[in-house]
């Protein structure tokens, strides 16, 4: 079989990638308004691909952008596999350091560069590759349902709000998700965990308009300055998340899980000549490698105030903004952390300016699975059949928002297993996937999908 699969990759391989190029044009970035007729041609184009591979499917409506639902029944004896993958993108911001438009999709060097090009696109359709090799080849199959949304980018809300609707739609036995990646060796890695997600906006209002440093310095309140002040009181200085209770369902890994997660090396100097940075963020009592897979965090993702163009402008800026993010572990409930962080920064708004929380989402849960599971153990001797190297377990620090839910609400079993890098440089400009990571994450697939 494996032999089969590879030849059959290799001579399809350039309709594989046309393919891949066609569905990359599509610019369907969910957090963007502008962009909502483009999600739903993009969403549509994958309606027509399952139907031509064979599956009864549709688009399943939502309160934000539609979901693509399909299936095709298998085996009977065979479990019921239920994939899920997201068809919306990031933001392409900035655009300037794109070497070759986001939505162009360029071939340089084995590497597709485009928005989407790994996450999710391209880990998307080495599944569906897979799944149409083994439809044509005949043999037994089980029963595949397929669900792809189109806002995981931008908090899956629509998604979240409609599962328990679709519940009889969704029952399932297995739970595959390639919208994942590797470890830093390029090992087949099976993700045992993600974290969950909260975000929300923070806005500090002071003068009624930007006001002269000069006439009103040291008598005014400074937006700006109060939005550094606010953002700061989230740690104490040690690295530690200062808000209160935000620690208090936090349960540490268990013996079985720090040994597997500490087969995997971590190198500090190549962390930071990778990223320019150290990995000195966090709880320092926690290694770099713990503090991402089994500790929560909270993140600021942009502070947004004054002037900030070339040369000087003496104001105080009346208005600030800032992003704030927090990924979270199991036990922790997404309501209740958010809550605590905004009451937080209620309690510590500095004098003379006004708190607004315009924006607020709990997105999702955190994820953890069973390392001595029977699916686990399956998924093990696939990749290890692949002869890319041992596989390795990772408690990823990454969410996909709906997947903790999903499973829920489908009674699945969930495996996460994709072959994403940190070269593809997925949320940045210059996003790419890789021929080899196309092939493998394709084997794996049909692979995976026989020894169900």
């Amino acid at each position: 079989m494996g032999a089969d699969l590879g030849r059959t990759f290799e001579r399809n391989w350039d309709r594989y990638l046309t393919e891949w190029q066609e569905l990359l044009r599509f610019p369907s970035i969910s957090a963007e308004r502008a962009h909502d007729g483009d999600c739903l041609a993009c969403a549509e184009w994958l309606v027509r691909r399952l139907a031509a591979l064979g599956f009864a499917s549709q688009l399943l409506p939502t309160s934000g952008k539609p979901a693509v639902f399909a299936e095709r029944q298998g085996a009977p004896a065979s479990p019921v596999v239920l994939f899920y993958g997201h068809y919306d993108v990031q933001p392409v911001d900035p655009l300037a350091e794109w070497v070759s438009p986001p939505f162009a999709p360029a071939w340089r060097d084995g590497r597709l560069y485009a928005r989407g090009a790994q996450d999710n696109k391209g880990q998307l359709l080495f599944f569906l590759k897979a799944v149409e090799t083994l439809r044509r080849q005949g043999g037994p199959m089980p029963t595949v349902k397929i669900v792809i949304e189109g806002e995981e980018e931008s908090g899956s809300v629509g998604m979240l709000r409609s599962l328990d609707g679709w519940r009889a739609r969704l029952k399932a036995d297995v739970l595959m998700v390639t919208d994942t990646g590797q470890v830093a060796s390029h090992a087949p890695t099976i993700v045992m965990g993600l974290r969950g997600i909260i975000h929300l906006t923070a806005a500090l209002s002071g003068p009624r308009h930007d006001l002269h440093s000069g006439v009103h310095g040291g008598r005014a309140p400074n937006a700006a300055q109060g939005m550094a002040e606010l953002v700061a009181c989230l740690h104490h200085p040690d690295g530690r998340v200062a808000v209160a209770g935000f620690y208090d369902s936090v349960a540490p890994p268990t013996p079985r899980e720090r040994s597997l997660a500490g087969q995997v090396p971590f190198d500090a100097a190549a962390y930071e000549s990778q990223t320019g940075v150290p990995p000195v963020a966090g709880e320092p009592e926690f290694s770099p490698v713990e503090r991402v897979g089994f500790r929560p965090s909270v993140d600021v993702n942009g502070i947004h105030a004054g002037f900030g163009g070339e040369g000087s402008k003496t104001v105080i800026p009346a208005r600030a903004v800032a992003k704030i993010t927090a990924r979270l572990v199991p036990a922790q409930d997404p309501a209740r952390c958010l809550n605590a962080i905004i009451a937080h920064l209620q309690a510590h708004t500095p004098a003379g300016l006004r708190l607004e929380i315009p924006e607020q989402c709990a997105a999702g849960g955190a994820l953890r699975l069973d390392p001595d599971s029977a699916l686990v153990a399956k998924a093990k001797a696939v990749l290890d059949a692949l002869g890319a190297g041992p596989t390795a377990f990772l408690w990823d620090g990454a969410s996909v928002p709906v997947v903790a839910a999903l499973s829920q609400v489908s009674g699945a079993e969930p495996l996460l297993v994709g072959f994403g890098r940190e070269e593809d440089r997925v949320h940045a400009p210059n996003e790419s996937f890789s021929r080899e990571q196309f092939r493998l994450g394709f084997l794996y697939a049909a692979a995976m999908l026989t020894a169900l």
